[in-house]
């Protein structure tokens, strides 16, 4: 399998702080979401470009694997006494940590950048190619990334094109933030353990002066070190244990006949003006909710699968109200895809998705168990779920008024399928 690059777009530095801000107030990713949409929009008016990039900024600090929350809870604890400037250290670590190819692209211009004072854009795609490959996607990230590094005032740009200069070392006023880094490219590496002396000299810490020794690694709480021959100290990383999430209590819950819909049969009937409708009435918003859930869960498999679920029953939902002929017309979720498409109600950009993730779905769902986290199915739920919000949003959509919920297309919220008696015995 063919490893995820995942950085597609220029990443600025105010964004990070932005997310990084909003984390010390909530770790809700819809709220982190929301808040982001409005940071970027002005600079992003593209709603595509828009959420990629928030994809990717909330990939770094929001969707994070269970083991690593801590290491994130510990850089957000340390805000109130680092400096604006050193925040940089923060972003660095996470961005390693959530991008592999982040983590190897820094590493190859810290080589490049401990034999010569300069380096070329091509010089760094030239070596980046030998483990990513020599495709398009790894060479646009790699430019990609050197652009955001250039914003991030980690890089500095020449006059003439394509090269670039390290800005400046950065320094640290607390030996905590340098060992926080340090556990968290230990954390980004392939390696369960590593030399002390590799460790304070990483090619991909380059931006950064470390000044701490290897006393202070063995003092620091995220570290176990043990002697290896005669002299050689070998860090690992100290074993978290890592809580299981709390399954929520079950309830009792009393049958009684009804003819109420099914899980993607939001059927909200007429409604009655003493019965206002709320955002919770909104179609498929109960499975949107879960999936996104799932996902925060990390539990990729199942929010990929509800993600896609969710999708096609919302495609046969507007097929059915808007473009069906015939009552007795049977669903069909790739002629309906098309239809909608024909009628100018979805446009090109978002069925190409659609027909994207669905020519990848089997692949990523029939994977073995041992990539059941792996990168690429982690990016695949969360671009499903991202398709899901907008394919939501345009059809499914509302505003609010004095606190009453006005559906943007109430054909929608309203919809019903007949359906006929069945004599019994038959």
């Amino acid at each position: 399998m063919r490893k995820l690059v995942g950085i597609s777009l220029k990443i600025k530095r105010k964004w990070l702080d932005a997310v990084l801000d909003r984390l010390t107030k909530t770790k809700d990713e819809a709220d982190l979401r929301s808040y982001l949409d409005k940071q970027v929009k002005d600079e992003l008016p593209g709603k595509e470009s828009r959420a990629k990039t928030i994809g990717i900024l909330l990939r770094i600090w929001s969707g994070i694997p269970p083991e690593r929350v801590a290491l994130r809870d510990r850089a957000v604890a340390m805000l109130p006494r680092i400096s604006g400037q050193e925040r940089i250290w923060l972003h660095w670590g996470m961005a390693a940590l959530a991008y592999p190819f982040f983590k190897d692209t820094a590493e190859v211009v810290g080589r490049i950048l401990a034999l010569q004072d300069d380096f070329t854009t091509a010089q760094v795609k030239n070596r980046i190619i030998t483990a990513w490959g020599d495709r398009t996607t790894s060479r646009e990230a790699a430019q990609y990334l050197l652009n955001s590094l250039v914003d991030w005032e980690v890089l500095r740009a020449t006059k003439q094109k394509g090269h670039f200069l390290l800005a400046r070392k950065q320094t640290a006023s607390t030996s905590e933030l340098q060992l926080w880094l340090l556990e968290a490219l230990l954390a980004a590496s392939a390696a369960d353990e590593i030399e002390a002396q590799q460790l304070l000299r990483l090619p991909e810490s380059f931006p950064f002066t470390i000044s701490v020794s290897v006393a202070d690694l063995r003092r620091y709480e995220g570290f176990n070190i043990h002697r290896q021959g005669l002299d050689m100290d070998m860090v690992a990383l100290r074993k978290v244990k890592v809580e299981p999430p709390k399954k929520p209590a079950k309830k009792k819950v009393k049958l009684k006949e009804s003819n109420q819909p099914d899980l993607f049969e939001q059927d909200t009937g007429e409604v009655a003006e003493d019965h206002p409708l709320t955002a919770t009435d909104a179609p498929f918003a109960a499975p949107i909710a879960e999936c996104a859930a799932l996902i925060r869960e990390c539990r990729f498999y199942a929010g990929l699968g509800l993600a896609h679920a969710i999708v096609e029953a919302a495609v046969l939902l507007v097929w059915r109200v808007k473009v069906r002929k015939r009552k007795n017309q049977l669903a069909d979720f790739p002629k309906a895809l098309e239809a909608l498409q024909t009628n100018s109600l979805l446009d090109g950009a978002c069925k190409a998705k659609i027909d994207e993730l669905w020519a990848e779905r089997d692949a990523i769902l029939l994977q073995r168990s041992d990539v059941a986290t792996s990168e690429v199915l982690e990016d695949a739920a969360r671009n499903s779920l991202s398709l899901v919000e907008d394919i939501a949003g345009s059809f499914f959509g509302f505003t609010e008024r004095g606190g009453a919920v006005i559906p943007q297309h109430s054909e929608y919220w309203s919809a019903t399928e007949e359906t006929k008696a069945v004599p019994v015995g038959i």
